[in-house]
């Protein structure tokens, strides 16, 4: 009778380990970004799209976002402009719509579409404005075709640094790791300020280094940072005075290089 409730008590300790093996722990780990989190994600620029309602009636329906809608920030808005006041007076109605049904909600009047941005579940979504001119012509329809995400975009803030001079720039990845950054003034070029000093680099936990003259290319085109501690996603350049003229500090740009090797991100902010 031995030899046959061995088997018998050998498979309820092997059940037993299993039924552990499949509870979730409860120090597990978050769970793995997704594809696209792992990818750098720049802001894009504005779109206008020309529309023409009537003849010699033209609007623009304008998508801030670039048809990249990030869901953490707090609202969405979508506008028409016109060239004119007695433009828009020519328009009797504008109607909105969100994947071709009205929008559960709107914030605003009937020139601008302002919704939360969590009414956009992650992926592709159409916003459409629908034109009715005055004296009952027919309507006239125009689409924006923009897509949610829940990743967190890169981003490109700079100020100047008082007192003393100089221009401090933040550089964020919005989460993937970054191998190199890459800073480019939108004209001009870099100088190279008395002592080949350019300034510091600020890393996460307090740290900072010297950013010496090394990190200037040929013809001051570009500073190139690299050498960036695994894991890095934010770093803050502050540049030295001279570095950067005055006319240029609202037009740098900068070239994120992620440690998975993917091709470089452009990020850009304009003042």
């Amino acid at each position: 009778m031995k030899a046959r409730r061995l088997p018998v008590a050998l498979l309820a300790a092997l059940l037993a380990l299993a039924a552990l093996i499949a509870l979730p722990s409860r120090g597990s780990a978050a769970p793995a970004p997704t594809a696209a989190c792992a990818a750098i994600l720049a802001p894009r620029p504005a779109v206008e799209l020309p529309v023409q309602v009537a003849p010699g009636l033209t609007v623009r329906v304008r998508d801030p976002y670039g048809g990249l809608i990030a869901r953490n920030r707090l609202f969405v808005a979508f506008s028409v402009r016109y060239r004119a006041r007695a433009d828009r007076a020519r328009v009797a109605t504008v109607t909105w719509t969100l994947d071709g049904a009205t929008p559960r909600r709107d914030e605003s009047g009937r020139d601008q579409f302002l919704a939360p941005s969590t009414m956009y579940s992650v992926g592709r979504h159409v916003v459409g404005v629908r034109f009715q001119p005055v004296g009952g012509g027919p309507a006239v329809e125009a689409e924006l075709q923009v897509t949610a995400t829940d990743c967190q975009l890169a981003t490109l803030s700079q100020r100047p640094v008082v007192p003393g001079g100089g221009l401090e720039v933040a550089v964020a990845s919005g989460g993937p790791g970054l191998r190199a950054i890459e800073l480019r003034p939108g004209s001009g070029r870099f100088g190279m300020p008395h002592g080949g000093r350019l300034g510091t680099v600020g890393l996460s936990g307090g740290r900072s280094r010297a950013l010496r003259a090394s990190a200037l290319s040929r013809g001051g085109r570009s500073v190139r940072i690299t050498g960036l501690p695994p894991g890095t996603t934010a770093v803050r350049v502050r540049l030295a005075p001279g570095v950067v003229a005055p006319g240029h500090r609202c037009s740098l740009s900068a070239w994120l290089r992620p440690d998975s090797g993917a091709p470089a991100v452009r990020v850009v902010q304009r003042c």
